[in-house]
């Protein structure tokens, strides 16, 4: 039984052989340890391979399906740009016309307005004359202004002519032209010249 040891005297226990037999035991056990780990660690990536493949297959759908989202984003987003613009070029186009459209009534409004007026001069400078009378003192009759203004005329002037007169001979502006006179002689002479 103590043959084991290097020294039978089992008082002088060999401490040098019992530390070397714990160190080789130590060893074999970090060996299976690490033979267990290693077996464990192959078992495990078996184990997780399947998993793995198809966490990378996850993976890439995930990704492609990401691109594939980033380009249906991308083009909606031009999409919505063209539209965007298309409506803004639309909404230009209205604001032209509406402007154009704006001044061709304001025009149109101005001339109107200048029709009117020039038709409101013509009638009240055709009317006016009519629409004032006065007493002629001279014949106690009420006459327009301008009766009495050619009673008066005639009173100081010969040979004048009444607007009356001048308007029942009916020459045109270009017969009168050709009679060469002036307005004085209009004035004085008016009745033998305005022929």
């Amino acid at each position: 039984m103590f043959n084991e040891y290097p020294y039978q005297n089992v008082n002088d226990l060999n401490l040098d052989y019992l530390l070397k037999r714990i160190k080789k035991i130590e060893d074999q056990i970090k060996g299976i340890k690490e033979e267990i780990e290693a077996e464990i660690f192959t078992w495990v990536q078996e184990q997780l391979a399947p998993y793995e493949e198809k966490l990378n297959q996850l993976i890439k759908e995930v990704n492609d399906l990401s691109e594939e989202v980033d380009d249906t984003l991308t083009a909606y987003d031009q999409r919505i740009t063209d539209i965007e613009d298309a409506v803004n070029d639309f909404i230009a186009e209205v604001q032209r016309q509406l402007i154009e459209q704006a001044n061709a009534l304001s025009d149109l409004m101005d001339l109107k307005i200048e029709n009117n007026n020039i038709t409101l001069m013509a009638e009240i400078t055709e009317n006016v004359g009519d629409l004032f009378v006065v007493l002629n003192p001279f014949t106690g009759t009420t006459v327009t202004i301008q009766q009495m203004i050619d009673y008066l005329s005639s009173l100081h002037i010969n040979d004048g002519i009444d607007y009356d007169t001048m308007n029942t001979r009916a020459l045109t502006y270009n017969d009168f032209n050709a009679l060469s006179i002036d307005y004085t002689d209009l004035t004085l002479h008016g009745n033998t010249l305005y022929v």
